[in-house]
């Protein structure tokens, strides 16, 4: 089938009515160029970014007035309309910002927000309560138990981590009843969503914020713990690039889960990608449903998958983890660009010529690319003459190419840009006119009003013209009538049923026809853009986020938008009341548990689940609680619904031996919430963020057995300080917050293994190091139960030195984590933290590095 046909079957297709089995198709818009291309190529529903809170925050994101535009043309084309609010917000940002913002968007019928902070989903239940809250994959759902959660919260809607397969996505939807919306094409994070912290570490840019500078798309080097590296091909550098995801094949399956919303990625990608990609989706969606009892033979046509390839691909589509936990074909390790789809290969060169093979036909002004360089950062590019060159070219063709001493017959080469596909898609799809049936009916009668009704979904609209005079010579016709009521031309309306009730012998000049026609489709189309706005209780709420004459220091002194920000209680009353803050070590080996159990530095002794065995953790446990220290268990950072770990997990935790658990993740909350027999307190880590006193209110409303709270590490001493003084006065008495002191972070979690990715993979765990261009060596850990990996920094994070006395009454707990700390180094942490004690916490010009974080925030 020639590109051409196949895309005017893509238009074929677009008849936008639900049909059995039928989910709804999400298509990205970072432009409202590109959410006319969605609405156009058959997308249900189109999700954006705004101007602050998004998740792409380099995207051009919408303005206001863009955004109310937005709103406003996907009502009438009768699409929702969904906005990223999936960052992590600050305290002021949160009370004083975010009703600000989403209101002129609520009040113009929002369909729904995309949101990763719990502290926001409070406020936005509380203050837009019709609004539909969807859980972000950034909130790191993992299982059936994090979904639960966002049920509670009041959650419609969940998005899963990228990472489950089809029978965890379908748990879900079992157990919650919960909208389910999944990623089905694009981009893929290497990290589990929302648990990246690599960006922001080593480029001052946090994933969390929106500013992900995508150092997973860079070069690595593997090594062994003797230093052996274990990539040496030159085509296996970029080891935490997946390839794109491409879930044509997949549909039938997701369908019968069923999941409620099918996603393309892409905000950042270019108006003909989301046109084509939307198109092809659209398509099959419809053919599926057209023939859903022989949904078991349906397969994708080649040339469609072909042209999602032109569209944009990382070497090849992968079809990601909804059959497979991970794998080395899931991963783009040869080059982490775009390189289009293969066409054919190169088979001689001479001075400024290259001879190739094609097996598919080149247009004129198509680009071909000739990846050159080992590390897959070199490429010659290549165009297609439009000049005596003809139609197309097919089998062997000679081109002129710049640099050909570069260039090896052998080397593939790539088509990035087809010029009669994105041709034909701007014809067929961004060129094209939707319209939308009317009935209606118009009267004339001599002495009256001209009257014009039109009537179009659940709308209708009524405009009167002139009064209709007597004709003494040429009276208007019936057929005058009906030939000037249908000239609609590019108005997005077709009269499908049309009355005429005429009088004899009236007379109407045609341009008042046309009038009176344009006055009411233009009346009609505006009714219709408006149809969702909300009206409800709209003065009292415009009053209350509209402030505009308070200065940010009046709003401080203010009562805050959800009447529970209070000064904080007396600081030398609460350091009078106060013990002394305890001090609790991260141990990773026997060894560093039985020596530090018997320091008298550490008050108790954290023992992280991943790097003990069953019995280990109970023998090691016994042998702390004996030494009188206190005994916590961290959870794995990652916690997936596999039965193996559940049961392990469910016998460890019940043990009376804890004095803590640490939960990283919403997931992990709910399991121990519902775990018979576990009455321990629980400590909510870092990863569980607190940002803002709406969140820690939302945990507390959640979970009355979390009583301890681990600061995030992005956030400035300053930021703390506003949070805590947002707490009302009893959660200041009672909320104690956990500080990691010194100590390295996990930067990434992956479900993929390194190992595997090299070839190399012996399903045990161990230690891996993995080497940047900079020549930084970050340890990464692989942990086999439940087969993932962690990524750590590189070197230790350290406060010790800087000024944490503003907040240190609160802080009830100091964390030193001893991952790949030797004695001697420990020993000299805790020489200079005793002194930084004697300062009480004060700022020490000797100190040996500076934490910007701790001193500026992030952005």
């Amino acid at each position: 089938m020639s590109c051409k046909n196949r895309l005017l079957d893509w238009r074929r297709t677009m008849n936008f009515i639900k049909k059995r089995n039928l989910p709804e198709l999400l298509a990205p818009a970072g432009s409202f160029e590109h959410l006319k291309a969605a609405v156009a190529a058959g997308a249900d529903a189109i999700y954006m970014g705004g101007e602050k809170f998004g998740a792409r925050a380099y995207a051009h994101n919408f303005s206001r007035e863009d955004m109310i535009e937005a709103l406003q043309f996907a009502h009438f084309h009768e699409r929702k309309l969904y906005l990223t609010v999936n960052t992590l917000m600050k305290e002021k940002e949160l009370f004083e910002e975010l009703g600000d913002f989403l209101f002129p968007y609520y009040e113009n019928g929002l369909d729904g927000v995309i949101v990763q902070d719990i502290g926001a989903v409070r406020f936005i239940r509380e203050n837009f309560p019709d609004l539909e809250i969807h859980g972000s994959t950034q909130l790191t759902v993992t299982d059936f138990r994090g979904a639960v959660a966002a049920k509670r919260m009041g959650m419609t809607r969940v998005v899963p981590a990228r990472e489950l397969s089809l029978a965890e996505i379908k748990r879900i939807k079992k157990e919650t009843g919960l909208e389910v919306e999944v990623f089905v094409h694009g981009a893929l994070c290497y990290c589990y969503s929302g648990q990246c912290l690599l960006s922001s570490m080593y480029g001052g840019r946090s994933g969390n914020r929106g500013r992900c500078a995508q150092p997973c798309r860079l070069q690595y080097t593997l090594m062994n713990a003797d230093g052996m590296i274990l990539n040496p091909s030159k085509y296996t550098k970029y080891l935490l690039s997946p390839k794109d995801l491409c879930s044509l094949s997949m549909l039938p399956s997701l369908m019968e889960i069923p999941v409620d919303s099918l996603k393309i990625e892409g905000r950042m990608k270019n108006v003909e990608y989301v046109a084509g990609v939307t198109a092809i989706y659209r398509k099959y969606l419809d053919k599926i449903s057209e023939n859903w009892e022989q949904r078991a033979q349906f397969q994708p046509e080649e040339e469609d998958i072909h042209a999602l390839e032109e569209l944009y691909c990382r070497g090849s589509f992968t079809e990601g983890y909804w059959n497979k936990h991970n794998g080395q074909d899931m991963m783009a390790a040869v080059s982490p660009k775009n390189t289009g789809r293969k066409v054919g290969k190169v088979l001689s060169v001479s001075k400024n010529k290259v001879r190739m093979h094609f097996e598919d036909t080149l247009h004129p002004k198509d680009i071909l690319v000739i990846p050159v360089s080992k590390d897959g950062q070199d490429e010659v590019i290549l165009t297609v003459p439009s000049k005596d060159v003809g139609t197309s070219l097919k089998g062997q063709v000679t081109l002129n190419a710049p640099r050909t001493q570069s260039i090896k017959p052998g080397m593939p080469v790539y088509r990035r840009r087809n010029e009669e596909l994105l041709t034909h898609i701007e014809k067929n799809i961004l060129n094209g006119v939707i319209k939308y049936p009317v009935t209606g009916d118009i009267t004339l009668k001599v002495g009256e009003p001209l009257m014009l009704q039109l009537f179009c979904r659940e709308e209708s609209v009524f405009v009167e013209g002139p009064v209709i005079e007597c004709s003494e010579k040429r009276p208007v016709t019936k057929e005058d009538i009906l030939r000037q009521m249908h000239k609609t031309g590019n108005v997005p309306f077709t009269l499908t049923s049309f009355e005429v009730n005429l009088d004899e012998g009236c007379f109407l000049p045609m341009s008042a026809l046309k009038r009176i026609r344009q006055d009411g489709f233009a009346l009609l189309e505006e009714k219709l853009r408006i149809c969702k706005n909300r009206v409800d209780n709209l003065p009292e709420k415009r009053e209350y986020f509209y402030e505009k004459n308070l200065s940010s220091k009046e709003l401080d002194n203010q009562q805050n938008l959800m009447n529970k920000r209070y000064d904080c209680p007396n600081q030398a009353q609460r350091e009078l009341n106060s013990e002394q803050e305890e001090r609790i070590a991260s141990v990773y080996n026997i060894k560093q548990a039985f020596f530090y159990c018997e320091d008298t530095f550490f008050d108790g002794i954290c023992l992280p689940w991943e790097f003990f065995s069953e019995k280990e953790l109970e023998n090691v446990g016994e042998k702390i609680k004996t030494a009188g220290k206190s005994l916590y268990l961290a959870l794995p950072r990652v916690f997936r619904g596999n039965n193996v770990l559940e049961d392990k997990l469910k016998k460890i935790c019940s043990l009376s031996i804890w004095d803590g658990i640490y939960a990283y993740t919403i997931n992990e909350m709910e399991f121990l919430m519902q775990l018979e027999g576990c009455t321990t307190r629980v400590i909510a880590g870092a990863s569980f963020y607190h940002w803002n006193s709406s969140a820690i209110q939302e945990s507390n409303a959640l979970y009355d057995n979390m009583t301890v709270r681990e600061l995030p590490v992005e956030l400035s001493e300053e930021e703390i300080s506003d949070m805590i003084k947002g707490m009302d006065k009893e959660q200041q008495q009672t909320v104690d917050f956990e500080l990691l002191i010194y100590g390295r972070i996990p930067v990434m979690q992956s479900a993929q293994c390194l190992k595997k990715t090299c070839g190399h993979c012996n399903k045990t765990s161990g230690r891996l190091w993995l080497e940047d261009k900079k020549k930084r060596k970050l340890l990464v850990t692989t942990h086999c139960l439940d087969c993932y990996n962690l990524i750590w920094q590189d070197k230790p994070k350290s406060l010790i030195g800087e000024n944490i006395k503003e907040v240190s009454s609160h802080i009830k707990r100091h964390r030193f984590d001893l991952f790949e700390l030797t004695e001697a180094e420990v020993s000299s942490v805790k020489q200079r933290y005793l002194k930084w004690k004697e300062q009480h916490f004060t700022e020490e010009q000797s100190k040996d590095t500076s934490d910007s974080y701790w001193n500026y925030g992030i952005e």
